[in-house]
């Protein structure tokens, strides 16, 4: 009998670090996890321990079946219905507190197209290292307004307004208000 082959743990993890835009250092700070064991397990030289999978799943905002590629895609058989219910939403946070992200796209279309919902308080600023060659962003403004940089070029986008810029080179979306600021950000790296 053939056993199924296991789940690409290495892969998985290095996907979900790079479309968080964070170094290892980064994940190492948040999941307590050192820099040397996240490189070995990136490069499937170790086997993670449970606990060892939890804290990164804990620190990327996923569910650990998420990891493990166990986890519910339909809730009953036949159905063409994928639910994530709010409190299951993964939910990531800039270093300062002030700018807070859901995952609201799957972990498997990583490589190619991300979403987000981003709330940003006031001051807060997401500022991002260049993502891979081609990749765009594409922000539309759910409530408040924002400063959005790339590379030399600034604008300033209000509420329902929509931008698309290189994501290739550094770039950040930055609320200069006094109120809250709500966007949805699409990453999108052609294939």
């Amino acid at each position: 009998m053939n056993q199924p082959a296991p789940p690409d743990i290495a892969t998985t993890i290095k996907e979900l670090r790079s479309a968080r835009s964070l170094t290892l250092d980064q994940l190492a700070a948040a999941s307590g996890i050192s820099k040397s064991m996240l490189s070995q397990i990136e490069r499937n030289k170790t086997n993670p321990t449970v606990g060892t999978l939890w804290s990164l799943t804990q620190a990327l905002g996923i569910d650990i079946a998420d990891l493990l590629g166990t986890g519910s895609k339909v809730k009953t058989p036949g159905s063409q219905i994928s639910t994530m219910k709010a409190h299951q939403t993964p939910e990531i946070q800039s270093a300062d507190g002030k700018c807070t992200l859901r995952i609201l796209g799957p972990h498997n279309l990583v490589s190619r197209m991300e979403w987000y919902e981003v709330n940003l308080e006031k001051g807060g600023i997401l500022d991002s290292d260049p993502h891979t060659a081609n990749t765009v962003e594409h922000i539309t403004i759910l409530d408040g307004a924002v400063t959005i940089s790339t590379g030399d070029d600034t604008d300033i986008l209000q509420k329902g307004d929509t931008a698309r810029y290189a994501a290739d080179v550094r770039h950040s979306i930055k609320n200069h208000t006094n109120a809250d600021a709500r966007a949805m950000l699409i990453v999108y790296t052609p294939g």
